[in-house]
C-alpha cells in the first residue's frame, strides 16, 4: 500500500509541475495544490500592457498565448531538417547536398551579380566588334509538333522580333505528303491554310515582328535544316529547334557575341568530346561525349550544340557542298537520325583550322594551326521537350559518342586529322564574365543540364 501511495504522490507532482510551467507559476511539490493557484490564466482580461509582455489574448476562449522567438524557430526547423537527414540513405544525402550547392551556387552567384552589376562591374566581353550586322535570321527545325511550333514561330517572330535584332525567321519543314502551313496560321489560332510562303511584317499590322517564311525540303532529313536558304539577306543565322526558348535578352546577347567571333559557333549549349579517362586499346581513336557536368567540371569544351546557335551563313554552302564536305558524314547522319549538329561544329572546326593554316604558311609561323574558339553565351534557356525529344531517348549519349568516334574517323581517313582534338578554356571561351571571375561562378544556361551525368566516369 505505501508503494502505491508513494506512486500517486509523484503522479500528482509531476501533473502540478506541468501545470505550473504551462501556467508561469511556481513549482509545488505538494501533491494537493489548490486548483486555482494552477490556473494558466488570470479570471479578467489582460490589459494591452500585460498581453504586450506575456504574449498574446486570445478573446475566443480566454486564454494567453506565447509567440515564439526566432531563435527558437530556428532551432526547431534545424532539429527537424537534421532528424529527416539521418533518417536518408547514403544515395539519398548525396543527391540532397549536390542539390544543395547547385541551389547555392545560383544564389551566390545572383546576389554576387546583383550587387556587383550596380557598380558595373559585371560585363561581357572587351573584345572590339568585328561584324556591322543588325539583324540575324532564325532558323527553326521541326517535326511533327505543330502547337510547338507555333509557339516558337510567336516567340522568335513576335516576341522577339526586330527590337530584339531578329530579321527573319524560316521554318524548315520536312514533313512529306503534308499541307504546308502559311505563316499567317502561326500567329491565327483558326489555323488558316496557307496560301502564300511569307508573311511580312509591314502587311500584318505588327511593326516589330519579324518576317516569317516556310522553307518546304524535298528529303525528310536532319541533314535538311542546314541546306543554304535563297531567301536568307543576313550572314548571321540562329539554329534553334522548336522545343528551345532563348529569352529575348540572352538572344540578343548571342547575337552581340557572334558579331565580335563571326567565324565562330556562338551558342548556349557547350560540349566536350574527349578520349575515354581508360583506354580500350583499339587502333580507332575513341571519343566520348560530355554534357555540362564533366564540361563545368574539367572547365574545357571544344564545340556548342546547334540546338541553339549563332554561325555564319557561309557553313550552310559548306555543309551541303559535297566537294567541301564528306557525303558519308551526311548519310551517317541519316542513317542514325542524329549527330547533324556534331557534324556542323565538325565541319567550323576543320575549315577555320585549314584558314589559319594558310595564314599561317603566308607568315611562316611555326604555331600548330588552332580550329575558331566556340564561344559559350550563359543564358536564360527553356527546354520544352526535355523529357520527350531525341535527346532524352535510351542510349543517346552512347550514340552521341559512336557519333564523335565515326565522323571524326571520316576527317582522318580524308588527311584532315581529328576536327575536335583541341580543347578550349570554358572561362575563357565564356562570352559573359562574373565578377572577380571564379571558376565556380560559371553556370549553365538551362538548370535541367545538371542532371546529364551520363559517361561522367567513362
Amino acid at each position: 500500500m505505501e508503494g502505491n501511495d508513494a506512486a500517486t504522490t509523484m503522479k500528482l507532482i509531476s501533473r502540478n509541475r506541468a501545470l505550473a510551467n504551462a501556467a508561469n507559476l511556481p513549482t509545488s511539490s505538494s501533491p494537493h495544490a489548490s486548483p486555482s493557484s494552477l490556473s494558466p490564466v488570470s479570471s479578467s482580461p489582460p490589459t494591452k500592457a500585460s498581453s504586450s509582455n506575456n504574449g498574446h489574448y486570445d478573446g475566443r476562449n480566454g486564454t494567453r498565448y506565447h509567440t515564439k522567438s526566432i531563435k527558437n524557430v530556428v532551432r526547431h526547423i534545424a532539429q527537424r531538417l537534421w532528424f529527416h537527414w539521418r533518417r536518408l540513405e547514403t544515395k539519398s544525402k548525396i543527391v540532397t547536398a549536390v542539390t544543395a550547392i547547385i541551389i547555392l551556387q545560383y544564389s551566390l552567384i545572383q546576389f554576387w551579380d546583383y550587387c556587383l552589376l550596380r557598380t558595373g562591374m559585371v560585363y561581357t566581353s572587351n573584345r572590339p566588334v568585328k561584324s556591322s550586322e543588325q539583324y540575324f535570321a532564325v532558323v527553326i527545325n521541326t517535326y511533327k509538333r505543330p502547337d510547338m511550333l507555333r509557339q516558337a514561330v510567336q516567340h522568335y517572330a513576335d516576341a522577339c522580333g526586330t527590337k530584339y535584332r531578329v530579321g527573319q525567321v524560316f521554318v524548315v519543314w520536312a514533313e512529306q505528303n503534308v499541307t504546308v502551313p502559311s505563316p499567317e496560321s502561326f500567329f491565327d489560332n483558326s489555323n488558316a491554310k496557307a496560301v502564300r510562303t511569307s508573311t511580312n511584317n509591314k502587311e500584318t499590322g505588327h511593326p516589330t515582328r519579324a518576317e516569317v517564311t516556310v522553307l518546304q525540303v524535298s528529303k525528310d532529313s536532319l541533314n535538311s535544316r542546314f541546306e543554304p536558304i535563297p531567301q536568307l539577306i543576313t550572314t548571321s543565322v540562329f539554329m534553334v529547334d522548336d522545343d528551345i526558348r532563348v529569352s529575348c535578352p540572352s538572344l540578343r546577347l548571342g547575337f552581340q557575341a557572334w558579331t565580335e567571333n563571326p567565324n565562330s559557333m556562338v551558342g548556349f549549349y557547350p560540349r566536350l568530346s574527349s578520349p575515354p579517362i581508360r583506354s580500350t586499346g583499339t587502333v580507332q581513336t575513341e571519343l566520348i561525349y560530355h554534357a555540362w557536368p564533366i564540361v563545368y567540371w574539367r572547365h574545357k569544351m571544344n564545340f556548342v550544340l546547334t540546338k541553339a546557335s549563332f554561325l555564319h551563313s557561309k557553313y550552310l554552302e559548306l555543309y551541303t557542298n559535297d566537294d567541301t564536305f564528306p557525303k558519308q558524314i551526311k548519310d551517317h547522319v541519316d542513317q542514325h537520325m542524329n549527330c547533324e549538329d556534331i557534324a556542323m561544329s565538325m565541319l567550323v572546326a576543320n575549315f577555320t583550322r585549314y584558314q589559319v593554316s594558310i595564314q599561317q604558311e603566308t607568315k611562316r609561323s611555326d604555331q600548330p594551326p588552332l580550329p575558331a574558339r566556340p564561344i559559350y553565351v550563359e543564358g536564360q534557356v527553356s527546354d520544352l521537350g526535355l523529357f520527350g525529344g531525341i535527346s532524352t531517348g535510351a542510349g543517346h549519349m552512347t550514340t552521341r559518342s559512336d557519333c564523335l568516334t565515326q565522323l571524326s574517323s571520316i576527317f582522318v581517313s580524308k588527311g584532315w586529322g581529328l576536327p575536335l582534338e583541341h580543347d578550349f578554356d570554358l572561362q575563357e571561351s565564356s562570352y559573359v564574365h562574373h565578377a572577380p571571375g571564379f571558376r565556380w561562378q560559371t553556370k549553365p544556361s538551362n538548370f535541367f543540364e545538371w542532371l546529364a551525368f551520363a559517361n561522367t566516369f567513362t
